[in-house]
């Protein structure tokens, strides 16, 4: 498998645990934990603030402020901003848990589109991935990720096979 394979194989693996994640997390509760919130229920619209905290099953976002919104069918976007945002969650029983940090990260519901924007860092068991931004669409299952001048995407993996030692 060459480098740029192993890249892309584990931001998929992050970017769909975080979707899909263990089991039975998408049947826990919601818990949002922060100083404020406010809600405009005409537009659908429902802010945190403050050392918010959300947690459902092993799913765990820590961030300045989350806006969730949602219309009659249910969510349909989750924006989390901070500095950073940080998400940690376990996709797998037994594994280390998935741990990224971006400015600002959103999920849209409706284009099934997952965006970590700015200061974007990824650690996912022994690789380490930053950049600018990643974006994956859950549908597709096409990934994005992009830096800009001077600032570059970076991967850092240990090989699944390193040689023996004599």
């Amino acid at each position: 498998m060459t480098p740029y394979q192993t890249f892309l194989t584990s931001v998929l693996l992050l970017l769909i645990s975080a979707a899909h994640a263990l089991d039975d997390d998408r049947n826990q509760p919601i818990r949002i934990d922060s100083a404020s919130a406010f809600a405009d229920y005409k537009n659908g619209i429902t802010t945190y603030e403050g050392n918010v905290v959300l947690s459902q099953g092993s799913l765990l976002i820590k961030a300045d402020k989350i806006s969730i919104q949602r219309d009659k069918t249910g969510f349909r976007t989750l924006i989390a901003t901070g500095h950073p945002v940080q998400i940690q969650q376990n996709p797998v029983v037994n594994k280390p848990p998935i741990l990224a940090e971006a400015n600002e990260i959103n999920y849209d519901i409706t284009s099934e589109t997952l965006t970590l924007k700015d200061n974007v860092y990824i650690k996912l068991e022994e690789s380490i991935h930053r950049g600018t931004q990643y974006e994956y669409n859950l549908a597709t299952q096409r990934l994005k990720a992009s830096g800009t001048t001077g600032n570059r995407i970076t991967t850092t993996f240990q090989p699944q096979n390193p040689p023996a030692r004599k």
